[in-house]
């Protein structure tokens, strides 16, 4: 089968370790590096036992300040195909 062919399909799998508000403490970069590390090698350690049909794992690494974050849910109108009447 090509590249093109079949139904382009990732399974993303997200952790967000949060840190109070109010913590004074400075968070050193290298620290931070090294825990990524130790948790990617983890992953990638368990990978292939686990989801053997993946040909690749793409880390993504990202430290964020949210400000703001606003997040509104909006329920729909209830119908056959979402509700399970």
């Amino acid at each position: 089968m090509s590249e093109s062919e079949g139904t382009p399909r990732v399974l993303r799998i997200s952790f967000e370790f949060r840190v109070p508000r109010a913590l004074k403490r400075n968070i050193h970069g290298s620290r931070v590096e090294k825990a990524l590390d130790a948790l990617t090698e983890r992953v990638l350690g368990l990978a292939e036992a686990h989801f053997p049909w993946a040909s690749e794992v793409v880390v993504r690494k990202e430290w964020l300040y949210d400000w703001i974050d606003e997040r509104e849910t909006h329920p729909l109108a209830a119908t056959e195909y979402n509700s399970a009447r």
